[in-house]
C-alpha cells in the first residue's frame, strides 16, 4: 500500500533537539512528546503505525487533522553493526521537507531490520526489510540531522547524522538540556557498540571476562566527563555489565 507522499519545503526544520537516541533501550524518539504517556494521548488523535499487544511495529504518528507527520518511537535492531568505512549509499535523491499520509488509515511499519553505525561519519542508518538497495530512494531531510528514507512512496528506513550528539539517558527528557560532546565521544561509542556486537555474536572472539574488562575500561575513560551523552553511555555500560554477571 502506498501510504506516503512527499511535501517539499524550502527550509529544513531546526528542531534537531526533538531527535533523541535512548542508548540503553535502543530507541529513536522523534517529536515533542516527552514520555510514553504523552505518546498514548497522541495516538487518539493520530493515524499511523502503533505497537499493540503481540505487535513489534514501530509507533509512527500522523495528525488526523492534516495527515502530517508528528512523531515516532522506533526500536533499533540489535546489535547495531559498526561500520568503519565511509557510507556508500547509491541511487539517492535528497529533498528537504516533511511527509504526509495519502489515506486516512492505520498501517504497520518496522523501520529497523538492520541498524548500522558509521563511526567515521558518526551516522546511523536503519534499514527495513523492504528497502531495496538496487532501487532509487528519496532522502527526506526532516531536520539538519534526521532524514526518513522513502522508496516507491513508502517509508523504508532513516538516517541520523551526528548520531552521538543525540544520545541521551533513559531517565532524562529532552528539556533537561544536552551537554557538550567532545570529539572523541564517537570513538568511545563505536568501541562500546563493537563490544556489544562481540557479546551478541555466536562466534566468541574473546572471553567474557576480557569483554567485561573492556567495558569497564571505556567506563573509566568517560567517568570524569559531563553531559547527558556521557551519562547515557555510562548507565548503559553498567546495565550491560549487570546483565553479564
Amino acid at each position: 500500500m502506498k501510504i506516503m507522499k512527499l511535501i517539499i519545503q524550502n527550509n529544513l526544520s531546526n528542531h534537531n533537539e526533538e531527535i533523541k537516541w535512548y542508548l540503553s533501550s535502543q530507541i529513536i524518539w522523534i517529536g515533542k512528546a516527552k514520555d510514553f504517556k504523552e505518546v498514548e494521548k497522541l495516538k487518539k488523535t493520530s493515524y499511523g503505525s502503533f505497537e499493540w499487544l503481540w505487535s513489534d511495529a514501530d509507533t509512527i504518528l500522523f495528525s488526523k487533522e492534516d495527515l502530517s507527520f508528528t512523531g515516532a518511537v522506533i526500536k533499533l535492531a540489535e546489535p547495531i553493526k559498526v561500520i568503519k568505512k565511509n557510507i556508500d549509499l547509491k541511487m539517492i535523491e535528497e529533498k528537504n521537507g516533511t511527509i504526509k499520509l495519502t489515506e486516512k488509515k492505520n498501517f504497520n511499519s518496522k523501520l529497523s531490520y538492520i541498524a548500522e553505525y558509521y563511526s567515521r561519519e558518526d551516522t546511523m542508518i536503519s534499514y527495513s526489510k523492504t528497502w531495496d538497495k538496487l532501487e532509487r530512494v528519496i532522502l527526506v531531510n526532516m531536520t539538519g540531522n534526521f532524514s526518513f528514507v522513502l522508496q516507491n512512496n513508502e517509508m523504508v528506513g532513516f538516517v541520523l547524522k551526528n548520531a552521538s550528539k543525540h544520545i541521551i539517558s533513559d531517565d532524562i527528557h529532552m528539556d533537561e538540556g544536552i551537554g557538550v560532546v567532545e570529539s572523541d565521544f564517537a570513538l568511545q561509542l563505536s568501541a562500546f557498540l563493537e563490544l556489544v556486537e562481540m557479546m551478541e555474536s555466536d562466534i566468541h572472539e574473546i572471553e567474557e571476562s576480557e569483554l567485561k574488562k573492556s567495558f569497564i575500561r571505556i567506563y573509566d575513560e568517560i567517568l570524569s566527563h559531563e553531559g547527558t551523552n556521557y551519562v547515557a553511555l555510562r548507565d548503559t555500560i553498567l546495565n550491560v555489565i549487570d546483565y553479564m554477571d
